[in-house]
């Protein structure tokens, strides 16, 4: 009985060497390709200040590290169709602390005065809308929210979480800073789910 004991001891500990057992097979669904950039096209919904909001949209971008970089990944979220796209957000692993665990991601942005993130979030500043009168009639308000350029929020604190498939990714995303319009700290929170997409770039022109 010893015996047998050990050759199943022995057994267990080959199967999880080569990634046979469940959870293993998991992390390579995430590290396989990656030597190579994956696309996913996101849907987002979320709050910021007092709006709720959803259906907006980003790209995300799973590539491998930059040589010497500390993370084992590098994750960009952008925009889309617009970079500036209303309710949207831009994030960039790089500068954050990383970290991953089968197909879970977590990045965390970490407050540094020598770096400067560019990550930030867009939303539309409820003082742009008092300035037009548009708080007072529906046509106004939509009028505003057409031609107004939404607020953009550089991010003092954030995380983003991310659980990745090789076909679809979701996950949460928090993000926090100051309005210089409103004259006012914003947080930014929302859920996103996406699939993989292929040939999808965000557009580059600004509202006018």
């Amino acid at each position: 009985m010893k015996n047998l004991s050990a050759y199943f001891i022995l057994g267990m500990a080959l199967l999880l060497a080569k990634g046979v057992l469940p959870g293993s097979s998991s992390a390579q669904d995430l590290l396989e390709g990656t030597q190579y950039t994956k696309l996913y096209l996101l849907e987002i919904s979320g709050k910021t200040m007092d709006e709720n909001f959803t259906g907006a949209q980003a790209l995300l971008y799973l590539m491998p590290p930059a040589p010497g970089a500390p993370n084992p990944y590098q994750v960009v979220i952008v925009g889309y169709p617009k970079r500036n796209s209303r309710n949207s957000f831009y994030w960039n692993s790089e500068f954050t602390e990383m970290t991953s665990v089968a197909n879970d991601i977590t990045c965390e942005i970490k407050r540094t005065y020598v770096k400067p993130s560019p990550i930030h979030f867009i939303f539309m500043s409820p003082e742009l809308l008092r300035h037009t009168g548009a708080l007072t009639g529906e046509e106004g308000k939509k009028y505003a929210e057409r031609t107004a350029l939404p607020t953009l929020i550089q991010a003092r604190a954030g995380k983003l979480k991310l659980k990745v498939h090789s076909n679809f990714v979701s996950g949460t995303v928090w993000m926090s800073g100051y309005d210089f319009v409103e004259k006012a700290f914003v947080t930014y929170s929302a859920r996103l789910h996406g699939r993989r997409a292929y040939n999808l770039e965000p557009r580059q022109e600004l509202k006018k």
